[in-house]
């Protein structure tokens, strides 16, 4: 099936020199738009009940608004990090940045890796124009750290970000071909640069739940603005990898923390003011509110918006709307006038 699909996926006049990289991130968004490429595993929050509450107030009065790095959205939704660098990375990253404009949400752009390194052109990256207003996350591995300080700025400040979403990923990295696999002094290096960073620095993992060990540790970082917990239950990079290196990925398409529990874990372990994003198979507006009844301050998706991008603008706003709507209706159902109000606004499912 993999070989088929690089046959399929040929880029015609890519630059041979860069496009093997540029290809992979091409493969990518077709595997992402035509194969299975969720976990098995549901992300845990069909468990969780909202509790019925009486709403003594106008359904026109249901505020989601939020405050994200200084700017305001119309709903706690982040666009979560899906591409940049190939051939089709600019047409979408564009028609989300429109987008995130129109819907007064947040957007992180792709890994920022072939930008920095000279291998891509800058312009699947450079979307601050497109969406003046709305908080921007720039988007590295954690496995960059080892590039210095500068190399790290530079991915903020060339592209007008607010912050910068640094991606965990050990797993992910082994089972791709050519895979950083030496995470030797990372967390050492970690610790400096939670001292030395100048920009808000958010840690995000990549769908398999962030490490308790390492929930605890940016608790206890000043610097450290937030984490995407980004649980099990989502997209699942083990089998993307898996079907792009014919490795056997249902050994570990099972593997991690469901975004359910990794919520909670992080709610305990975070400080009030650092930021806790849920991610991993949040599909509509009913699972963001379980989220926010956990104790998530926003909500990011990936997959929703990258199948919206490759159609149109407008179809990502239908689907931001519709995740609105959604909200409000569980807000309503709970009683809760805004996001912040529905907190600890639910029970377990028995069995």
């Amino acid at each position: 099936m993999s070989l088929a699909l690089r046959r399929n996926f040929s880029i015609v006049g890519e630059n041979k020199t860069v496009g093997k990289e540029n290809n992979k991130k091409d493969l990518h968004i077709k595997v992402c738009l035509t194969e299975g490429v969720e976990a098995p595993v549901s992300h845990g929050l069909e468990k969780i009940m909202l509790k019925p509450g009486f709403p003594d107030f106008a359904f026109s009065e249901i505020d989601t608004s939020s405050q994200f790095l200084g700017k305001k959205l119309s709903v706690p939704l982040i666009i979560a990090p899906l591409t940049g660098g190939g051939k089709f990375s600019r047409r979408i990253n564009n028609n989300l940045a429109r987008a995130a404009e129109i819907l007064k949400i947040g957007m992180s752009v792709g890994s920022q890796k072939l930008m920095l390194d000279g291998k891509s052109t800058p312009a699947s990256y450079l979307v601050r124009e497109m969406a003046p207003s709305v908080p921007l996350l720039a988007n590295l591995g954690v496995v960059h750290v080892r590039r210095g300080l500068d190399y790290l700025k530079k991915a903020v400040e060339l592209i007008g970000a607010d912050g910068l979403s640094l991606y965990i990923n050990p797993l992910q990295e082994v089972l791709q071909e050519k895979g950083e696999c030496d995470f030797t002094g990372l967390w050492t290096m970690l610790e400096e640069l939670a001292e030395n960073f100048p920009y808000p620095l958010i840690l995000k993992e990549v769908g398999f739940g962030m490490a308790p060990s390492l929930l605890k540790w940016a608790g206890e970082k000043r610097n450290i603005s937030g984490v995407d917990v980004a649980g099990l239950g989502g997209t699942n990079w083990a089998r993307i990898e898996g079907l792009l290196s014919r490795c056997n990925y249902s050994l570990y398409e099972t593997w991690g923390i469901k975004t359910r529990d990794a919520i909670i874990t992080g709610r305990a372990y975070l400080r009030k003011d650092q930021f806790l994003i849920a991610s991993g198979g949040i599909r509509n507006g009913f699972d963001m509110a379980k989220a926010f009844a956990l104790g998530a301050d926003l909500v990011a998706m990936g997959l929703p918006f990258l199948r919206w991008a490759s159609r149109s603008q407008e179809e990502i706003i239908r689907g931001g709307r519709t995740l609105e709507q959604e909200l409000k209706v569980a807000l309503w159902f709970t009683g809760s006038r805004t996001v912040k109000e529905i907190y600890g606004k639910f029970y377990w499912q028995e069995g």
